[in-house]
């Protein structure tokens, strides 16, 4: 006589355990994530990093001031004008130097044009991790006129090294400003283009509707801000609740993911809203471009009375800027010596990492890549 086992005894399994990276197309960077699957369902994670770790912040503990700005451009190569100007504001807080409003001017006109070419790396990232390879030529085109104008501007076009206690190292070159009005017209027409080759797309929203869910709460809870926060309902924006380079007087709002569409009973905060948030960013940051270059003024660049061989005075500072990924912590501490004392940075990507065990969790296998590159944290300023 056969025995009668219930179903779900019948279709028990064991879980698998899979460790990815730290080297692997799947993942954003050099890492691992250790994966317990129930079939091709995740059902925890662990993630570790520290395989692209260089001492960069014991490096600036060797160095001359003179040579801080150049370091810092290394924390996030998307983004290095973010390391920049955190460095300079906490200097400049403890020398007690007044920027020119010029150099605060253009220091904004950089961060921006900064934003927008992260952001359209980001959006690459996303379309390769679903193997869409049409945006993907479109957007790197559109991103090689932000990369001329950082050449125009500084003569770089990833490590800018451009930005100097005070202010900036030069002023801007004739034809900038002109220029920074071109690519804030295409990118009025670039947006619509990106929304209907792949936003719209109907394989774009059946794989990123409902994945990774993150709610305002947990953003809080967790310290996730940037885009990321601000697409599950966290509004916070450092360049509004802590003006700094005179973010004060530009007129804008902070991208947020209301006004959405989504299908009944969906939540805020998904892959979806993630990528959606970023093309406001660049709607947002191409606002501000537009005003900083209609209302840049004459005038000083630099704080004169600032040379290479003048000494910092003892003191210490904390400065917060908003990144393309969420907001950027420097604390500076200085002994009256020729090089900093303690540079530490508080980089926004450690809190994307500490959301993945949970969203990760449910998800199939097959939609890993793609969560990991909405969620888009930085390697290398994790790692720093």
């Amino acid at each position: 006589m056969s025995i009668q086992h219930p179903l779900e005894e019948c279709l028990k399994t064991d879980l698998a355990t899979w460790e990815i990276g730290p080297y692997d197309a799947a993942l954003p960077g050099p890492m691992k994530l250790r994966l317990s699957l129930d079939g091709e369902v995740v059902v925890s994670a662990a993630y570790e990093t520290g395989f692209l770790h260089r001492g960069l912040e014991k490096a600036f503990e060797q160095q001359p001031w003179r040579a801080v700005v150049a370091y810092s451009d290394y924390l996030d190569t998307d983004g290095s004008i973010f390391g920049e100007l955190a460095v300079c504001l906490a200097v400049e807080e403890i020398a007690r130097i007044e920027v020119p409003r010029r150099g605060q001017y253009v220091r904004v006109l950089l961060s921006e044009l900064g934003r927008i070419s992260a952001h359209l790396g980001y959006i690459v990232r996303v379309a390769k991790a679903m193997n869409a390879e049409t945006i993907i030529h479109y957007v790197l085109r559109d991103r090689e006129r932000v990369l001329d104008l950082f050449e125009l501007a500084t003569g770089a076009r990833y490590t800018l090294n451009y930005l100097r206690f005070g202010g900036i190292q030069t002023d801007i070159t004739d034809g900038f400003v002109e220029r920074v009005l071109e690519v804030c017209e295409l990118f009025r027409v670039r947006l619509k283009e990106y929304n209907d080759l792949f936003t719209y797309n109907h394989a774009f929203l059946k794989r990123t509707q409902g994945l990774g869910v993150l709610s305002a709460d947990r953003a809080a809870a967790l310290g996730v801000t940037g885009p990321n926060g601000r697409a599950s309902g966290h509004a916070f924006d450092v360049r509004k609740a802590h003006p700094y380079s005179g973010y004060d007087l530009f007129d804008f709002a902070v991208p947020s993911a209301g006004g959405i569409e989504r299908d009944e009973g969906a939540s805020v905060g998904d892959a979806n809203d993630r990528f959606l948030l970023r093309l406001r960013e660049i709607s947002t940051s191409v606002d501000l471009l537009k005003q900083a270059a209609e209302g840049i003024p004459s005038g000083e660049f630099n704080y004169f009375g600032w040379g290479e061989k003048a000494i910092i005075p003892s003191g210490e500072a904390y400065s917060r800027v908003e990144t393309s990924r969420g907001l950027l912590g420097c604390h500076v501490v200085s002994d009256g010596g020729p090089s900093p004392t303690r540079i530490q940075f508080r980089p926004p990507s450690l809190a994307h990492f500490s959301a993945i065990p949970e969203l990760v969790k449910g998800i199939r296998l097959e939609d890993l890549p793609v969560l990991l590159a909405t969620l888009d944290p930085g390697i290398s300023e994790a790692d720093r």
